[in-house]
């Protein structure tokens, strides 16, 4: 019979550091949010990958 409990490298693998946090937007901006059928911090995550994109474009390019 299997034995409950916590077992070595199982579970769900981490991605970061979980932080609480009080966010403070407008309805149209948790609208967009809440359009994207994301979770807030995966269109957090989005968001930030796409800023660090445009900016390594914008540097590569010069400007």
């Amino acid at each position: 019979m299997a034995r409950g409990g916590k077992r070595e490298g199982s579970g769900r693998k981490s991605i970061g550091r979980s932080k609480t946090v009080s966010l403070t937007l407008t309805e149209e901006e948790w609208f967009e949010i809440e359009q994207s059928h994301s979770s807030i911090s995966a269109y957090i995550r989005e968001l930030i990958k796409d800023n660090k994109i445009y900016k390594k474009k914008r540097i590569t390019k010069g400007e």
